[in-house]
């Protein structure tokens, strides 16, 4: 497990690293504007395995990261109403449901965005710790805590203390029109949802 200090090496080169694990099938624990996610490239089976063994976790539904509503657009099928979600929202703690498995976000972190944007692809962004454990803050705390285990990320990139904050809203929009809340997020993004909770 390589440890990529961005305070140190730099962005561009700690950017550079990560790309190279993430196409190779590697695992990389990075920053998110709620949390240090562990993830990887999401059509990779091998790489979504290795995250629940990491995790210790048997759910195999995740949130992903994309670079832009582009991105998450071209590789899920939008309606029309998350069409519009997803422009008037985004990059913010919302994340949309846009498959059994996946829910799909764009961070307001940019390291983040510029990590999937790079890596060509949308990456799993599930809370970098053991199921159940508390949201992660520190790379060199969630570094011990994988440390000396049987599956452990293949690098972490180390963006400093993150601030705590409230985990990403998860929402689906129904065929109806209607809006499921899934998992309530910040104050200020549920706010901004309500101009969408009625039927288009």
């Amino acid at each position: 497990m390589k440890i990529v200090s961005i305070k140190n090496t730099g962005e561009a080169n700690a950017l550079k690293q990560a790309v190279a694990v993430l196409r190779s099938g590697g695992v990389v624990v990075y920053p998110t504007d709620t949390a240090y996610a562990l993830g990887g490239i999401y059509s990779n089976t091998r790489v979504r395995k290795k995250i629940m063994e990491i995790k210790g976790r048997k759910d195999e539904k995740f949130t992903l990261i994309a670079s832009s509503a582009s991105q998450a657009e071209k590789f899920f099928p939008f309606t029309a109403k998350q069409k519009k979600i997803a422009r008037a929202l985004w990059p913010s703690p919302l994340s949309l449901v846009v498959t059994s498995q996946f829910a799909v976000r764009v961070p307001n972190q940019a390291f983040a965005r510029k990590l999937a944007r790079a890596a060509g692809a949308p990456l799993v962004a599930t809370s970098a710790n053991v199921s159940g454990g508390h949201n992660p803050y520190s790379a060199l705390r969630t570094a011990k805590a994988f440390s000396g285990k049987d599956a452990e990320p293949d690098m972490i990139i180390d963006a400093g203390i993150l601030l705590k904050v409230q985990p990403s809203a998860v929402v689906r929009v129904l065929h109806s029109g209607e809006i499921e809340i899934i998992r309530k997020g910040p104050r200020s993004i549920m706010e901004e949802m309500r101009k969408f909770t009625f039927r288009s």
